[in-house]
């Protein structure tokens, strides 16, 4: 399972992984032909790490989605 996790601030974390089944329903409010399969961007809030997260975006390839990786790693926001 491909999964890296990136500190935006003291108040958000950016996940690049699979989303749960509470995100998911969330994500159905706003766009009904979503579906849960694939690599997400998702904002996780620090403070409460447990609530489901607000998805983003969804990545076209797990290549795309280590690109962004990539990205976060080399600017110093993976977090390890």
């Amino acid at each position: 399972m491909f999964q890296a996790i990136a500190k935006c601030s003291n108040r958000t974390s950016y996940v690049l992984g699979e989303i749960t089944r509470d995100e998911a329903d969330i994500a159905l409010y706003d766009d009904s032909t979503f579906t849960r399969q694939g690599l997400y961007l998702i904002a996780i809030d620090n403070q409460n790490p447990r609530a489901p997260g607000k998805v983003l975006a969804r990545f076209a390839s797990e290549e795309a989605a280590a690109h962004l990786a990539n990205f976060f790693r080399t600017n110093g926001y993976l977090e390890t």
